[in-house]
């Protein structure tokens, strides 16, 4: 049971959206959204876990191709979204320095 709750914590944290886009490069996020075909064009750096997640939902059908799939990023904006808050004064600094991460860009 022990291993269960580490492998399931482990796939959670890895596919955060807030945990993606604070250890991710700006290239990375964008290179990844644009590969799920994301109508995004930018994320702003406060609550850029729920940014991210809702940027991957507003992708191609062809990206989201199962209900099961949907259900996990709405779970995942849940929790995201409380990591957001906990980050709130470190991404409020990034947000005033570096601004929105840029997803439509030609130098990505």
């Amino acid at each position: 049971m022990k291993i269960l709750t580490l492998i399931l914590c482990t796939v959670i944290l890895t596919n955060c959206g807030t945990f993606t886009t604070l250890t991710s490069t700006d290239r990375e996020i964008a290179a990844n959204l644009k590969k799920q075909k994301s109508s995004c064009e930018s994320i702003p750096r406060v609550y850029s876990g729920l940014s991210y997640n809702m940027c991957k939902m507003h992708s191609s059908s062809e990206s989201i191709n199962a209900d099961l799939l949907l259900g996990i990023y709405l779970i995942d904006s849940v929790m995201s979204t409380a990591t957001d808050t906990a980050v709130l004064p470190f991404t409020i600094y990034e947000q005033h320095k570096s601004g929105n991460i840029l997803v439509r860009s030609s130098q990505y």
